[in-house]
C-alpha cells in the first residue's frame, strides 16, 4: 500500500509505503472531512449495524488526536487503523517542517542513513518509565506504560520555503522486558516506513538570489 501527502498548501509532498493497516491523515486540513474520508476507505465495505458505532467512535478519537497534532505544527499523522493500539506495544509517527536555526533536531547521537529520499539525520531517544514526554501524536487510546523509544528521522527538504522535514515515530506500551523484541520489531517497521519516504513533484528551482 502508498500512501502519499502530495496535496497543495502543505509544506512539503512526499510519497510513503505503509504497511497494512497503517493509514496516514493529513493534520492540516479540514482535519474531520480528511479522518472521515481515511475512515470511509479503511472501513466503508466492511460497516454494518454490529460495527457502526465502534468505528463512528473511533472516528471521533482520531479526529481528536489529529487535531492535537495539528496544534503541534504537525503536517502528516501515521497510525494503525482499528484497535492495535490495544496490543501490548504499538506504534504511530508523524511529519512536520523545520527551519534552520531553530532548535536542534537531530542531536550530537545522530547518525546518517539511507533513504528513497536521500541520506537522513536518524536519532533514537529511549524513554525511562519516570520520563514525562511530550509526543507530536497520541494514539487514539494510550497504550498502557507509556512512550518507549522515539525515533526521528531528518531530511533536507528540496521544497521552496522548508528547510527540514522531520519524521518521528515512537513506541508506545508496557516496559515489560520480555516485549523488548516486540519493540524492537516495531522499531525496524518505523525505520523500514521512513526509508521508503520519497519526494513528488517539488520545484527544487534554486534560482533565487543570495543575501
Amino acid at each position: 500500500m502508498t500512501a502519499t501527502a502530495d496535496r497543495a498548501g502543505t509544506p512539503s509532498r512526499y510519497a510513503l509505503i505503509l504497511p497494512p493497516g497503517f493509514v496516514l491523515i493529513p493534520a492540516q486540513g479540514d482535519v474531520e472531512a480528511d479522518v472521515r474520508a481515511v475512515v470511509k476507505r479503511h472501513y466503508g465495505a466492511h460497516l454494518n449495524d454490529r460495527t457502526r458505532g465502534r468505528v463512528r467512535r473511533l472516528e471521533q478519537s482520531l479526529v481528536a488526536t489529529v487535531s492535537s497534532a495539528k496544534e503541534r505544527g504537525v503536517v502528516d499523522v501515521v497510525l494503525p487503523l482499528g484497535v492495535p493500539w490495544r496490543v501490548p506495544v504499538s506504534l504511530a509517527a508523524a511529519f512536520a517542517p523545520a527551519r534552520h536555526g531553530g532548535e536542534p533536531v537531530a542531536g550530537p547521537g545522530s547518525t546518517t542513513v539511507r533513504t528513497r529520499a536521500g541520506d537522513a539525520r536518524r536519532e533514537v531517544v529511549e524513554h525511562d518509565r519516570d520520563d514525562r514526554v511530550e509526543l507530536d501524536v497520541d494514539l487514539p487510546e494510550p497504550a498502557p506504560g507509556g512512550p518507549l523509544r522515539t525515533v526521528h528521522h531528518v531530511w533536507e527538504s528540496p521544497a521552496r520555503g522548508v528547510d527540514r522535514l522531520v519524521g518521528t515515530f515512537t513506541i508506545s506500551g508496557s516496559a515489560d522486558p520480555e516485549l523488548a523484541p516486540m519493540v524492537d520489531a516495531l522499531t525496524e517497521l518505523g525505520d523500514t516506513i521512513m526509508a521508503s519516504l520519497r519526494w513528488r513533484g517539488i520545484d527544487t528551482d534554486t534560482t533565487e538570489e543570495s543575501a
